[in-house]
């Protein structure tokens, strides 16, 4: 007896450990991810003049309002939910789930990268960690692609 599951035999044993190595896996990435978010968010805030504008009430250009606010904080609460998600949620949902959101979250930190590039700003600190960032989605979609077949069955 492992925990609250009882195998009958070696094979199921396998499987289990195969799928839990898969969900932990997919969940150390997410969690990656959204340390990430932030230590991008603090190199972003020291930059110069940055501080400024958000005591102002301006961050890029938006005004500083509640619902900014909680869009804002989404970059955090996805990633640490679906890290949750990943180790309750039922095989093939979870691959589906992280797929479409790890894509999602990808193009989102494609655009953040790029965008400020293509507007002139250095490469800096924080543009560092969102590309590192374009590489852990990537990783997470392709986890939840290369899911363990047999056990989706």
């Amino acid at each position: 007896m492992i925990g609250c599951f009882v195998f009958i035999g070696e094979k199921g044993e396998r499987r289990f450990m195969e799928v839990l190595v898969w969900k932990l896996r997919i969940t150390v990435l997410w969690i990656i991810l959204a340390a990430g978010c932030s230590g991008a968010q603090i190199l972003y805030i020291l930059a110069p003049g940055v501080i400024n504008n958000a005591i102002a009430g301006n961050y890029e250009g938006t005004e500083i309002s509640a619902g900014f606010l909680m869009v804002f904080s989404l970059f955090w609460l996805i990633p640490l939910t679906m890290a949750f998600l990943t180790l309750i949620l039922k095989d093939k949902i979870n691959r589906y789930a992280n797929a479409v959101l790890g894509l999602l979250f990808g193009i989102y930190v494609i655009s953040s990268v790029s965008i400020p590039l293509s507007m002139g700003q250095e490469f800096s600190g924080h543009l560092l960690l969102e590309s590192v960032g374009i590489i852990i989605a990537f990783l997470i979609i392709w986890h939840a692609w290369k899911w363990p077949k047999k056990i989706l069955d």
